[in-house]
């Protein structure tokens, strides 16, 4: 039987916990604003950081591959919790029967709560703080979480999908990249014998070089590198492929330099949209290949 004198300052701290009084509205309103603006200055000073070398920037790009986040809330995340894999509030783990560990600390984002009107009639975006709590942080042996793992079948199918360029394998390559898109021909070439991880890895940046001339008007191989580099790496992360070639971050911190926090955070916005784009047409790749099989194995069992 629970000790008699323990139920009752258990209770007696509940009961205490509840008669705390209440903040008054323009209380609560200041709290939230002096959380927000702190979680702006943390994002902004974090967006410095994470292009202060090529290992920090490696790892926020990894973060963004993992979680689907804006990107001040993907500073915010690195800033606080840079290994965190899949995030979500105590009520949505709760509704999983899964708890939180005693005497962890939640992630602090920022959550759109609405738009408002300006007074030169613009919208703008209201944001409120919010908790969040990481796998790593939940009470349980289960495992939650399973790093992607690259599917040979799925990317070449995703990659090719409905692809704006056509595809021509070389017998004989003469140097240079093994998988090359060629912007004047429209065509991505590919050299032969390649294995599978060098093909798809090879598609995949290439395929973001095709994106971004497609988007871009000044599209230019070598001065737009970096920023490809960067985005295909993301996808990379996203899907399991292996990248061994990461001699584009060394480049980060010259290509960043001179940019205040505004400009690094719309950069890497559209390095991360570059990489979204590309995705969105291998996911849908993904699903209109399965539907296929889908319909060709009830062909068969009629």
């Amino acid at each position: 039987m629970e000790n008699i004198y323990a139920m009752l300052n258990k209770n007696a701290q509940r009961s205490n916990e509840r008669k705390q009084p209440r903040l008054s509205k323009e209380e609560y309103a200041k709290q939230m604003k002096d959380k927000r603006n702190h979680l702006y200055k943390l994002a902004e000073v974090q967006s410095g950081e994470v292009v202060s070398s090529p290992q920090k920037y490696l790892q926020f790009l990894n973060l963004m591959a993992r979680l689907d986040y804006t990107v001040t809330n993907a500073l915010l995340i690195m800033a606080q919790k840079p290994d965190a894999k899949m995030l979500k509030d105590g009520k949505h783990w709760r509704e999983n029967k899964l708890y939180i560990k005693k005497g962890e600390k939640g992630i602090l984002v920022l959550e759109p709560t609405g738009e408002y009107q300006r007074e030169d009639g613009s919208y703008g975006t209201n944001y409120n703080p919010k908790y969040l709590f990481d796998v790593s942080q939940i009470n349980t042996k289960e495992a939650l979480y399973n790093a992607p793992q690259m599917n040979v079948a799925n990317m070449i199918n995703g990659l090719t999908y409905d692809s704006p360029v056509s595809l021509q394998q070389l017998d004989t390559f003469e140097g240079g990249e093994p998988v090359f898109y060629s912007p004047d021909a429209k065509c991505i070439y590919y050299a032969n014998n390649l294995s599978p991880t060098q093909l798809i890895q090879g598609l995949a940046r290439e395929y973001c070089h095709v994106e971004f001339d497609k988007q871009y008007s000044d599209y230019n191989r070598e001065n737009n590198q970096f920023f490809i580099e960067s985005s295909a790496y993301i996808l990379c992360q996203k899907y399991g492929v292996p990248v061994r070639d990461i001699r584009f971050a060394d480049q980060v911190v010259h290509y960043f330099s001179g940019m205040k926090s505004k400009n690094i955070k719309q950069e890497l916005g559209n390095i991360k949209n570059l990489c979204e784009d590309v995705s969105e047409r291998i996911d849908r790749g993904i699903y209109k290949s399965q539907q296929e099989k889908k319909h060709q194995r009830n062909d068969v069992s009629r």
